[in-house]
């Protein structure tokens, strides 16, 4: 698609003074590769903290409500803790890299795309990182002796990175929104085998999160790309184009029947909710609390999807986003007040900071900007 492997260097920081960027010697490893403050800044930015502070929550929750108020133990958690991390940042770091030229369009701040990370240097450091997960893992095993979780573990890690890397690359393929679910379903899963086999909540939890996140897949990645694809072309489509009839991003479905399949997915991880309240896994306050944070977003992505798909695309993305967000703050909320007894406040308080950190954590590596804006040539009018 590109003729070159490395992408042009853009300074994305030129109000920053240059010392910022300071080399420092690459040796060893990293002899022969471009290191320097902003390749690690860079690095940071490729392993996408705010993604990993964004999950804390479910495995604070997940682990507090698998625990039942028993204090697991320390050496066990913190090895526990910092496996998930690294395992996460490990396929955050790969999906970066493999997606360095399409986020021309889809991410431009992808640090590989304006050049504040070369691609030598992002391999070493990611052969780095994997490095470091497989031996935390080991660790993970040989202190706890619970092969059950170590075995769950590589599990979601192996489809994580299937997701990215190629040759399977499963987010291009119709099992993208399904291996990007799974993955995010083995949360509780795998917090529950830290204290022993999940017990019914747990795996409900996790079904819950599976079809839900399918569906949120769909509408923060495929439906997205291809209608931002759409939007950054540089010819305007036809003006007889039916948008619902276009394919979708390397999925091989319409834009008609991702949008079905998203709405649909949505009513099924509610009707989940409502059974597992009616079979008394879920109490109200949980059942109230995913209903009133998924609901009202569904509907309106559903109204926005109809009315205009071209224009509404980003906002339906940030319905997802804050739908999520409040899912995530709910279940930690809840697992507060309810295992630990904390007040409604102080959980409160909690959740509010989380969410400065996760803001502040997207704000300097997930910006957005008018790179972001669609073309004003593009919009309706243009496209039944």
């Amino acid at each position: 698609m590109f003729a070159s492997e490395h992408p042009r260097r853009v300074s994305v920081s030129a109000g920053l003074p240059a010392a910022a960027y300071g080399r420092v010697q690459p040796v060893g490893f990293f002899q022969g590769a471009d290191v320097s403050k902003r390749t690690l800044l860079g690095i940071w930015k490729a392993n996408h903290p705010q993604w990993i502070w964004a999950c804390l929550p479910f495995w604070a929750g997940s682990l507090l409500f698998a625990s039942g108020g028993v204090s697991p133990d320390r050496g066990i958690l913190a090895l526990f803790i910092a496996a998930v991390v690294t395992l996460q940042a490990t396929a955050e770091f790969a999906n970066t890299y493999v997606d360095r030229y399409e986020d021309r369009v889809h991410f431009p701040a992808n640090p590989l795309v304006p050049g504040e990370l070369g691609p030598a240097a992002a391999r070493k450091a990611l052969l780095l990182e994997c490095s470091a997960a497989g031996l935390l893992l080991l660790a993970l095993l040989l202190v706890s002796l619970n092969y059950y979780l170590v075995l769950a573990m590589l599990a979601a890690w192996a489809i994580g990175m299937a997701y990215s890397l190629p040759p399977l690359r499963l987010k291009k393929t119709a099992a993208g929104p399904l291996s990007f679910a799974l993955s995010t379903a083995a949360i509780p899963i795998a917090a529950s085998l830290v204290f022993g086999m999940p017990g019914m909540f747990m795996i409900a939890f996790a079904l819950f999160l599976l079809i839900g996140t399918m569906g949120a897949n769909l509408s923060t990645g495929q439906i997205r790309k291809t209608l931002e694809s759409l939007v950054r072309s540089k010819k305007a489509p036809d003006r007889d184009v039916n948008i619902y009839e276009l394919s979708t991003h390397k999925l091989g479905i319409s834009i008609r029947t991702a949008v079905a399949l998203e709405i649909l997915a949505g009513l099924a991880a509610l009707i989940l909710v409502a059974g597992f309240w009616y079979a008394g896994v879920f109490d109200r306050a949980l059942t109230i609390a995913l209903f009133s944070s998924t609901l009202p977003f569904l509907a309106m992505t559903a109204v926005c999807r109809l009315r205009n798909p071209l224009k509404n695309f980003q906002r339906c993305v940030e319905f997802a986003g804050i739908s999520a967000l409040l899912i995530m703050l709910s279940y930690f909320s809840l697992s507060l007040t309810g295992v630990l007894q904390w007040h409604w406040y102080l959980a409160a308080l909690a959740s509010a900071a989380f969410l400065a950190g996760f803001f502040l954590l997207l704000k300097h590596v997930h910006p957005y900007g008018p790179v972001y804006s669609p073309r004003s040539d593009l919009m309706p009018g243009r496209l039944k």
